[in-house]
This record gives C-alpha cells, sequence and structure tokens, in this order.
C-alpha cells in the first residue's frame, strides 16, 4: 500500500530546502512538474506545452502558477494556504512566475532553477527579470532529501 503523506510532512519538506536554500544562498526555486514537485509538495503534474509551476520562497508560502483551463484541478492537489496565480491563454506564466518571485521578497539575487524545468521556462523567467542570477538548484534540493532517482509520476 502507497504511504500517503500529510500536509504537515510537505510543510516539513518545504521548510527544509528552506533551510538548505539559506545554506547555498539562494533567494528562491522554481519547480516544474518533476520528482522535486512531488517530493516536496505532492503535487504531481504532467508537462504540457503550458507552463505549471511554484515558487518556494526562502522565506514565506509557496507560490504556484497554473493554467486557468486547470485551476480546478490544480486546486484539489494544492495543499490549502498556497498561493495560486492563474495565467489565462493571453497572459504570460512567467510574468505570473516573476510576481511571485517579487511578492515573497525576490527582487535581487539568486534563485535556483529545477534542473527539470524546460529552457523555454527559464528563458521566459530569465527574460522579464534579467537583474536575478540564475543557478542550479540541485544541490539545495538533494540537500533537502529529493531524491532523483524515482519518477515523479503522472497521477490525471
Amino acid at each position: 500500500m502507497p504511504q500517503t503523506n500529510s500536509t504537515s510532512d510537505y510543510r516539513a519538506r518545504v521548510a527544509k530546502l528552506q533551510e538548505a536554500m539559506k545554506e547555498f544562498g539562494l533567494e528562491a526555486v522554481v519547480l516544474e512538474p518533476g520528482p522535486a514537485m512531488a517530493y516536496l509538495t505532492g503535487v504531481r503534474w504532467g508537462k504540457s506545452e503550458r507552463t505549471f509551476a511554484v515558487v518556494l520562497p526562502a522565506k514565506g508560502a509557496p507560490v504556484w502558477v497554473v493554467p486557468g483551463f486547470e485551476e480546478m484541478r490544480a486546486r484539489e492537489l494544492i495543499r490549502p494556504g498556497d498561493e495560486i496565480r492563474i495565467w489565462q491563454e493571453d497572459e504570460s506564466p512567467y510574468q505570473q512566475i516573476v510576481e511571485g518571485l517579487k511578492a515573497r521578497g525576490t527582487a535581487a539575487g539568486r534563485v535556483g532553477i529545477d534542473d527539470a524545468a524546460r529552457f523555454f521556462v527559464f528563458d521566459g523567467i530569465r527574460k522579464l527579470a534579467p537583474k536575478l542570477d540564475y543557478v542550479s538548484a540541485t544541490p539545495a534540493l538533494r540537500s533537502a532529501g529529493v531524491d532523483f532517482t524515482q519518477p515523479a509520476g503522472r497521477r490525471r
């Protein structure tokens, strides 16, 4: 029988990442669907051409960025209390990610990008926030206990 984790388990995992972020000098980490998102938040989501991401700040609650037409399904998976920013087809998801970073106090400094993030997502963020210093989030994620050898899975 698969182990189910509680909201407090996931909050503790995010808190452990936030401690690792301090150690590695990161202001925030941006995740796309993959092993890190699944382990840290419990959210398993398949990648598509529409960006679905979470900003995990060094301080404060996560900020989710989800496509408008997936909002209801996303709300079923995302823990209560997390901020959810919706983007519509005529809007930029990268703008929502950058605004989420700013809302959590990240307008300068180092931002870790999950290696599971696709280049076009990273590039979209970088073009809107060129003054941030982007680095791999992998060292902090490993320090927080993320196991990259486990498949993230897909639940629909």
